[in-house]
């Protein structure tokens, strides 16, 4: 039989959609006689991807249209103004970009890296393709034709040996159980630590029927972990255990000691899973997602292990490409947020090997929150949760005894002589109910919300997209919901700025919104500490009876001061927009954050400030164009989420 044919396939994810759909794409390249392992962006180096002859990249996009961290460096590497223009010449590739047209930045990262290898002497065998997440049959609308024309015209380029039904990704090893009756502990990736939850608690005031819960969870940080205002906490939730006795004793028959090693198949292949043996509690709780709404492909492989004719028929209908198969999934699965699990118990005969189940299902991936406090912070919302001086914090020595008589100022030493961090989260608790009445939770904001105060977390940080700039530079910040998160972290760090400069006095604007102002104003206890410097526009949507009452409508009730600061120690209002290049340092006025969820709002947010600059005396083009020139220049920054 001759070697199956050799395609690269690169793919940058940041929550894992765009490796599934990556891994989508092999599977489908293997039964075609292509040979394709996924691998991250960023796994490649700048001169090995020169050698690369033949390439298909799967790209998401996030933030305000940049690439996701696994493509980062890579990417950098590939803007260098003085890499030749002929570099990338032997390479024929094709881009397909996982997007959502709710986004004004529509799949810029897939759009971006598409022009950039033709600028470098690149050739496209095939189309970009441009998926969106909100159409009614999601990626693969797009997905499945840019998918069927990419095959032929990549078998044109390199003929495809033949077919192979390599599916699976991982080799299953059944294991004797272990007899110590303990499990052993889960073993940290480089970038990763245990965090411990010092307090937790509702931030709702009075209840409301229409009022999503909100709490706030502090943590405390290992002593050699330290974060920045602005800064992301990467956390890593566990399955409910109740749903992985479910799923391991009633579903799939096993035990929940039952002990297994996974291997990925291909030698080659990185694994989410640890070399050493895992109990199927250990599997099901850290590691895969049954919770998780399933892929095509998991129909296809429950199709393929049911003896009832029935099912069959129906989980092959799902995992067909029809148009109609395409209509009848989206009502059954992703109308309906329907779980993994939950599909195993509605087509109870299909029991595919465990092999081949583990590769079918979703990894567990971990959750990203701004973080909503600023380090070593000592004002309000300090002293709740505060830990005692007569518990021993995770990370104090046994020989260390903390003394019942300290002082609570003496404990605050601690993180100032670097032994520790707190920080606080402000989360959504995901609690919703379908249209046939089916509750829907959200795994990590459910997991934090029941963990208990004094237990572990893994997390990890990562640098945020917002930074603080210098006190004179201008801040408006506009943050409905918990979309205030990095926000507050940013206000209590400029505090600290104003303190140690009480000769300079700003006057920053924020725009906070809510439902109700007697039961989700969230923090509000607080903003009356910041009234020298920071004005607070409050807009409780649901308070008046004639109308509703959103962000945008505040910002251009403050249409005169919002103007003030954009075009502080810059050219008078209403003269002509210029290109010149603006800096950190007060040239070009205020720098705008917006923050919370992608849609409607920031895009009429954007349209506020166009109206808000229309009435100084701009026109609605010159007023685009500025606050584009600010999104390129980083002055307008959007952190948002879907």
């Amino acid at each position: 039989m001759a070697p199956m044919a050799h395609v690269e396939l690169l793919f940058a994810s940041q929550t894992g959609t765009a490796e599934e759909t990556a891994w989508e794409l092999a599977r489908e390249g293997r039964r075609k006689g292509f040979l394709m392992e996924p691998c991250a962006l960023d796994d490649l180096r700048l001169e090995e991807l020169c050698k690369v002859r033949l390439a298909v990249f799967v790209v998401s996009t996030t933030g305000q249209g940049d690439p996701p961290m696994n493509m980062r460096r890579l990417w950098q590497e590939l803007l260098c103004a003085t890499l030749p223009a002929t570099l990338l010449q032997g390479l024929s590739f094709t881009v397909f970009g996982l997007g959502d047209t709710r986004y004004r930045e529509f799949n810029y990262a897939a759009r971006k890296l598409f022009v950039r290898l033709q600028g470098l002497g690149a050739t496209a065998f095939w189309r970009l393709g441009l998926g969106d997440d909100q159409h009614d049959f999601g990626m693969e609308q797009e997905l499945d034709p840019w998918s069927e024309g990419m095959w032929a015209a990549l078998a044109e380029k390199l003929p495809p040996a033949a077919e192979s039904d390599a599916e699976v990704r991982y080799e299953v090893e059944e294991m004797e159980q272990s007899t110590n009756g303990h499990t052993p502990p889960v073993e940290l990736p480089e970038d990763s630590f245990w965090s411990e939850l010092l307090a937790k608690r509702s931030l709702l005031s009075a209840e409301e029927e229409d009022v999503p819960d909100v709490w706030n969870f502090r943590l405390r940080l290992p002593p050699d972990q330290h974060y920045l205002a602005g800064d992301v906490l990467v956390v890593w939730p566990e399955m409910d255990s109740v749903l992985v006795r479910r799923f391991v004793v009633d579903t799939l028959e096993r035990s929940l000691t039952d002990c297994i090693r996974i291997r990925p198949k291909c030698s080659s292949s990185s694994s989410p899973f640890p070399s050493r043996a895992l109990t199927l509690e250990e599997v099901f709780s850290r590691y895969v997602d049954v919770s998780a709404m399933p892929s095509r492909h998991f129909f296809h492989v429950l199709s393929q292990h049911t003896p009832d004719e029935l099912h069959k028929k129906k989980l092959s209908e799902f995992a067909s490409r029809t148009l109609e198969a395409k209509d009848a999934l989206y009502e059954y699965c992703k109308r309906e947020r329907r779980s993994a699990a939950e599909v195993m118990w509605d087509f109870w005969t299909a029991r595919p090997p465990l092999a081949e189940l583990l590769s079918a299902l979703p990894l567990l991936r971990p959750r990203r929150y701004s973080i909503a406090s600023s380090p070593k912070w000592a004002g309000p919302g300090r002293a709740v949760g505060a830990w005692s001086l007569t518990q021993r914090p995770f990370w104090m020595p046994l020989e260390v005894s903390p003394s019942r008589a300290l002082p609570r100022m003496l404990a605050d030493l601690w993180g100032e002589h670097g032994l520790s961090e707190d920080l606080d989260l402000c989360v959504g608790i995901v609690d919703s109910v379908t249209r046939s009445n089916r509750q829907v939770k959200g795994l990590c904001s459910n997991f934090l919300k029941n963990a208990a105060v004094g237990s572990r977390l893994r997390c990890s940080l990562e640098r945020g997209t917002l930074q603080l700039p210098a006190l004179e530079v201008p801040l408006i910040m506009v943050c409905p919901g918990t979309g205030l998160s990095p926000c507050r972290a940013l206000v209590q760090a400029r505090h600290r700025q104003v303190q140690s400069n009480p000769l300079q006095r700003p006057k920053d604007l924020m725009f906070l919104g809510f439902r109700h102002q007697r039961a989700d104003f969230l923090y509000g206890e607080e903003w009356d500490t910041f009234e020298a410097w920071l004005s607070v526009q409050v807009a409780f949507s649901r308070d008046h009876e004639d109308k509703k009452v959103y962000v945008q409508d505040l910002i251009e009730e403050q249409g005169p001061h919002v103007r003030r600061l954009l075009a502080e120690n810059s050219a008078a209002e209403g003269s002509a927009f210029s290109t010149r290049s603006w800096s950190w340092h007060g040239d070009a006025g205020a720098v705008i954050f917006v923050c919370g969820r992608s849609h409607p709002m920031p895009s009429q947010v954007f349209d506020a400030f166009v109206e808000v600059l229309q009435h100084g005396g701009m026109t609605a083009e010159a007023a685009t164009q500025r606050l584009r020139l600010m999104q390129r220049t980083q002055r307008y920054i959007c952190d948002t989420w879907g």
